[in-house]
């Protein structure tokens, strides 16, 4: 494996299947390379139909991926594994409680929290023909009062709400089928409604309450949360595809319906010359934005928790003038439509985004931590890690030149000794001097100490010996200063010279 972390995402929804492959950097995830295939019924409402297809499908955007990857210099990469988002129709959310009863007040501990969470592992009733894919604790309560962390809190009775996410156990098969048939592996799967709300929505609006609606081409998924946790999760059977189906219905074809649902939208200008007039088309769309609007706020009103806005997401909320439909139908709440994240989308240069981006998509990109491709070390036919032509000398490709470089780098050579040779003969003379200095010092020295070791006693001694011995100690002292004064000279003159 290459030091590069690669995390690769699939996504596969109603409309398409699109797949990512990101780094991570100092400033986030750095998109490498997008692909993506248009679904052409095989899956519906999130559910894979056709096996067989999907894995195709799979196997395209692989290949797709890989060659982007080599374009882009990132050679030998090869992708075997992904992280995938769940969806569709079948995902839905159950609650369920567990309460722990004590002697006496007791230290709410980890060690605590975990048996409540194993014990709703054990109580919690699956339904039949539905698998868990995840656990959301949502609140403690410490007798009876509301605790976001009760570790370190003590008393009589604790209590926990979950919200267990649930998926049809075919569903999940199938995905899995799919996936296996493609030769990839799964590092780990994620429900994409909470990619989405960890991408678009702001901890504020998490915490003040507010519903994230994204509206698919099939399904509509309406996430709740409150106190930052997830309250609700619920899928319609609903989405922008109905107004297009709609619109079919008028004698025109699918992409015609499509195009006219994109470009002319809700509350378009009156053009006669189109196949299907501004009034039917706007009546249209409203009855359709209608029912989906509605069933948002009934899941909304039924979760029984205070929502003070509404976040609009998906390909549905880019319908033109679809505000407008908001405001009149939903106008007890603050509502903001949202089709970019919170923060910088990177890619390298030339990477599609625009086309492919997805919220559950980048989601998964930011929560993989696993390396998900191979890079194998480059080895030559013998099997070594280096080639042949890594042990041949590079040769000049200017004799002239090369000479002038070899005689250069000679005399270099030269003048860094001479230079070292100099600085060590100087390093010698200095000591020399020093030594000499030293010698010179040394008599003067000696006789200034003596002359302070001098008492009373000492002095008279020498009063007396001059004075009888006369002239003969006189002499003997002139030609021993003599002696020394010829031998300081000689020395200094030494000195001169060697300077």
């Amino acid at each position: 494996m290459g030091n590069t972390n690669y995390v690769v995402a699939f996504e596969l929804s109603s409309s398409k299947i699109s797949g990512a492959v990101g780094i991570e950097t100092h400033e986030g995830i750095m998109i490498l390379a997008t692909a993506s295939t248009p679904v052409d019924g095989f899956i519906s409402k999130g559910v894979v139909r056709n096996v067989d297809k999907t894995s195709e499908s799979i196997n395209s955007i692989i290949n797709t991926l890989e060659t982007n990857l080599h374009n882009s210099g990132r050679e030998n990469v090869s992708i075997k594994k992904a992280y995938i988002s769940i969806a569709g129709l079948t995902v839905h959310t159950i609650n369920s409680r567990v309460t722990k009863g004590f002697d006496n007040y007791t230290k709410i501990t980890a060690a605590i929290t975990d048996e409540l969470e194993n014990e709703n592992d054990i109580i919690f009733n699956i339904p039949k023909g539905y698998k868990r894919i995840g656990v959301v604790t949502q609140e403690y309560r410490t007798d009876g009062k509301v605790e976001n962390n009760p570790i370190g809190a003590h008393a009589m009775q604790l209590e926990c709400n979950y919200l267990n996410i649930v998926i049809k156990e075919q569903f999940f098969k199938q995905l899995n089928e799919c996936f296996n048939n493609a030769k990839l592996e799964i590092a780990d799967s994620f429900v994409a409604a909470r990619m989405d709300a960890e991408i678009m929505l702001t901890k504020d609006a998490c915490r003040n309450g507010c519903a994230l609606v994204n509206i698919g081409a099939e399904t509509t998924t309406i996430s709740i949360y409150n106190n930052n946790f997830l309250r609700n999760l619920a899928v319609l059977p609903l989405g922008s595809d109905n107004i297009t189906m709609d619109i079919c219905a008028e004698q025109v074809s699918y992409d015609e319906a499509e195009e006219m649902k994109i470009t002319r939208g809700y509350m378009s200008p009156n053009n006669e010359t189109e196949p299907v007039n501004t009034e039917t088309l706007n009546n249209i769309i409203n009855a359709r934005m209608y029912e989906i609007l509605q069933n948002v706020k009934y899941q909304i009103e039924e979760s029984n928790d205070p929502v003070d806005s509404i976040v609009f997401t998906g390909g549905g909320s880019r319908l033109k003038n679809f505000k407008l439909l908001i405001d009149e139908y939903l106008p007890n709440f603050r509502t903001e439509i949202k089709d970019t994240p919170t923060f910088t989308l990177l890619s390298a240069p030339g990477v599609n985004t625009t086309d492919v981006f997805s919220t559950a998509l980048y989601g998964l990109l930011t929560r993989g931590k696993e390396n998900c491709c191979e890079i194998p070390e480059p080895k030559n036919n013998n099997g070594s890690l280096f080639r042949e032509e890594d042990f041949r000398p590079v040769q000049p490709q200017d004799d002239a030149a090369a000479r002038e470089e070899e005689r250069r780098i000679a005399e270099d050579k030269e003048k860094a000794k001479r230079e070292k040779e100099a600085e060590e003969e100087r390093k010698k003379e200095a000591e020399k001097e020093k030594e000499e200095e030293k010698e010179i010092e040394q008599p003067v020295a000696k006789k200034k100490k003596e002359k302070k070791n001098w008492g009373i006693g000492r002095m008279f001694n020498e009063w007396f010996n001059s004075a009888t011995h006369g002239d003969e100690e006189d002499d003997d002292e002139e030609e021993s200063n003599e002696e020394q004064n010829e031998e300081n000279d000689e020395k200094k003159n030494k000195k001169e010279n060697n300077k």
